[in-house]
């Protein structure tokens, strides 16, 4: 995990928080460690919103879910930042060849 998003995502919790708490660790929960409530968590949303215009909009019950804690916040913002994966073009299935029959009929006499 970048220690640089990490450390820029904790300040900005702290902030959300305005409690003037130390910094939060990765491993911080935003409910049960650091009290969030839902008009925190919406200017958490709007304030990563506002500093990284990358990401676009944030729908708010896909954030929910991913934010467990500081680190898995973490994580959600560097995928939804990431480039997406070009899907790769599905591979034709070759051709499948006929099976020959491979054995001696026997010879009547």
């Amino acid at each position: 995990m970048s220690e640089l998003l990490l450390d820029r995502v904790a300040d900005d919790v702290v902030t959300a928080l305005e409690t003037g708490m130390a910094p939060a660790g990765e491993h911080s929960r935003l409910y049960e460690d650091l009290g969030f409530d839902s008009l925190m968590l919406i200017e958490l949303v709007d304030r990563l919103q506002e500093r990284r215009p990358a990401l676009g909009e944030l729908p708010l019950p896909d954030m929910v879910g991913g934010m467990a804690d500081i680190g898995s916040l973490t994580d959600l913002l560097r995928t939804a930042t990431e480039p997406a994966q070009p899907a790769q073009a599905a591979q034709p299935a070759e051709a499948a060849q006929p099976a020959q029959a491979v054995g001696a009929e026997g010879n009547a006499a």
